[in-house]
């Protein structure tokens, strides 16, 4: 073989591979996208179900008892009047609602609905109601630990994380007690399947705090992006995040990351998932209360930087096969 016919068919091969890793990542992009029902949202909360890995919003017609799958759409009712959803979280095989807004700051108490089964159209609730330590907050986010106790992420002024306790009463009022700061601009929350890592969707973008230190681990800058952002961790640890209105997969990072949107039309304002940590500099714990550590946040690669490996190896092959012919 001639050598302006090898550089030639190099020179193919290597742009056919470049053509291969384009389109790799276009699909990977494109299959980040999750397509909402329609009138689904925009959304103040969602959560996803650990069982089925169904997904639930909080969206437009939560603030009349009514709870949207993601997935098909479905509309399930419970029979009570919240006054302000905010968020919604999963524990065990139960959705829980979090009727916790309150911008006035005038509320006695704020309601967290317990669900019973989501089959039908109308299911049934257990109620607990809350106060604050420190007097009424405004809140837009509530996770719930491995062991099944109550967080809540106030927004305003002095925002703040504050602890439930772990076995609230139906019965009595039950005391919100803070535990740590929160970032300002917090919209939503959950934690990850390590039990130790809370994600936040925060006015900048997501943070990831370890809830042992309450220290930020790592800080996913978001540009861009609708104001408002609803927040869930998936089953293998992926973040949902958006339902103002669109809905976007993302993976969590293993160092500070910087993503920028484009923008879109978008609508109104939103406002808010699941493992444990009891333990805070601020708060006097017993130490049966705390988690079992598990490694740090899950770190998950992307489909693109596979096909990029690939396409390196494939490339390094045909060059010096053909080389050497």
């Amino acid at each position: 073989m001639n050598p302006r016919t090898r550089r030639l068919i190099v020179t193919g091969v290597l742009l056919a591979l470049v053509l291969l890793v384009v389109l790799g990542a276009i699909q990977t992009a494109s299959a980040d996208e999750i397509e909402a029902p329609e009138g689904a949202t925009p959304a103040v909360g969602m959560a996803y179900a650990s069982g089925t890995g169904e997904l639930w919003l909080a969206g437009p017609r939560a603030d009349r008892g009514i709870v949207t799958s993601a997935d098909d759409g479905r509309e399930v009712s419970f029979n009570a009047q919240p006054e302000s959803v905010q968020a919604l979280a999963w524990r065990g095989d139960r959705l829980w609602v979090g009727d916790i807004g309150d911008e006035g700051a005038d509320r006695d108490f704020v309601v967290v609905y317990r669900l019973g089964s989501l089959d039908e159209a109308g299911t049934t609730y257990h109620a607990y109601d809350f106060v604050y330590e420190d007097g009424p907050r405004h809140a837009t986010a509530m996770m719930i630990s491995g062991r099944g106790r109550i967080y809540i992420a106030t927004a305003g002024e002095e925002p703040g994380i504050y602890r439930a306790p772990l076995e609230p009463s139906r019965q009595d009022m039950n005391t919100l007690v803070r535990v740590a700061d929160a970032p300002e601009g917090v919209t939503d929350g959950a934690f990850l399947s390590d039990g130790s890592t809370l994600a936040l969707r925060t006015a900048a973008g997501i943070e990831y705090v370890d809830a042992f230190t309450w220290e930020p681990l790592v800080t996913q800058t978001i540009v861009g992006a609708p104001d408002g952002e609803s927040l869930a961790v998936g089953p293998n640890d992926e973040i949902i995040v958006g339902g103002n209105p669109a809905l976007r997969q993302t993976q969590v990072p293993s160092s500070d990351t910087t993503v920028t949107l484009t923008p879109e039309p978008a609508p109104s304002e939103s406002g808010n998932a699941s493992a444990e940590p009891d333990a805070s500099p601020s708060a006097s714990v017993d130490a049966v209360e705390e988690p079992v550590r598990e490694p740090g946040p899950a770190r998950t690669g992307t489909a693109v930087a596979l096909i990029l490996a690939a396409a390196v190896s494939l490339a390094a092959g045909a060059v010096t096969y053909l080389v050497k012919r």
